[in-house]
């Protein structure tokens, strides 16, 4: 039997709450959360889907997938990625894509004016299931280009916000924002699904029922199930294949550690037995050159060792 729930913050959940047409109305919302009222955004009140797959601006450059593409009705370019693990240049990646954008907007092939060189804002929004120490405990970390010395924007082409999920900790009582209440009932997603009350729902059809709703597999087209139970298989798969390079990684470095462990226990017994020798030769009388000719240990070593037993 199939579970009725699809976490929010997986891949297909997210892009299933805010990544379609369906949820463009959630999107919206979840935007103006964010950005209302910050980085000079005004609200925003209509915004069409872009493609997440671009291909190279060279032939042979890769694709670039985003999670989310949009232009808002406003002219704002965003990007939402939605992230549950870090990795190196993980922000390095963020800014690419924000840098890509803004390149995707060369209209010099446009006619015969030359192009003036117009950019229409660029957004990349990080919704980083995990810490970075680098933003400290901050929910939300907003980025743009500012003077150094007067803290004045240099202007509004591009922006990166981070949101650090595991530091959004309100219960429900002391969520007191919009966004602090989108947080709160993506994260705990799950349980809300068993309330009979939906938390911060004031009527059928708000933001907080539509996202419940969106969330159970039941809710799904048929279409959209299939598509789920694609995903479902295919992160099931990647997840048993890294768990059994993890193993098998695991197996591997307790084998060479052994065999280290063995090798530097058999070369300690070899040296010992070395300066034995060397000791009962000394207490015979052989010349000092002799002993590390026979035993291999440098002459000054020798010298070292019998200078520190007198």
């Amino acid at each position: 039997m199939k579970k009725d729930f699809i976490s929010p913050l997986s891949d297909f959940g997210f892009n299933n709450l805010f990544g379609t047409e369906h949820g463009k109305e959630n999107l919206i919302d979840l935007l103006n959360a964010i950005l209302h009222e910050r980085l000079g955004f005004e609200k925003v009140v209509d915004l069409k889907l872009n493609p997440t797959e671009n291909k190279g601006i060279a032939p042979e450059r890769k694709t670039t997938r985003y999670d989310i593409h949009c232009i808002t009705d406003k002219g704002h370019r965003i990007i939402v990625e939605m992230q549950n693990n870090w990795h190196s240049n993980f922000n390095n990646r963020l800014f690419y894509y924000g840098i890509e954008a803004i390149s995707r907007q060369d209209r010099r092939t446009e006619g015969a004016l030359a192009w003036d060189f117009t950019i229409d804002p660029v957004v990349t929004i990080a919704i980083c299931n995990f810490r970075q120490k680098k933003f400290g405990e901050r929910p939300v970390i907003y980025h743009t280009f500012r003077d150094e010395e007067t803290n004045e924007r240099f202007g509004n082409q591009l922006s990166l916000v981070f949101l650090q999920l595991p530091h959004f900790t309100d219960n429900e009582e002391e969520c007191d924002t919009f966004l602090k209440k989108i947080i709160y009932s993506l994260k705990n997603m799950e349980r809300i699904q068993t309330m009979e009350k939906i938390p911060f729902s004031t009527e059928d059809g708000d933001f907080f029922s539509r996202i419940v709703k969106r969330s159970r597999y039941s809710a799904l087209s048929e279409e959209e199930q299939l598509a789920y139970d694609r995903w479902l298989k295919f992160e099931n798969d990647r997840l048993l294949d890294l768990e059994y390079s993890r193993r098998e990684g695991l197996e591997k470095g307790i084998a060479e550690g052994r065999e280290k462990g063995r090798a530097e226990g058999i070369a300690e017994g070899r040296a010992e037995r070395q300066w034995e020798s060397a000791m009962a030769m000394a207490q015979d009388g052989v010349p000092i050159e002799k002993i590390s000719k026979y035993t291999g240990i440098p002459v000054s070593e020798l010298q070292n060792k019998l200078t520190n037993l007198k």
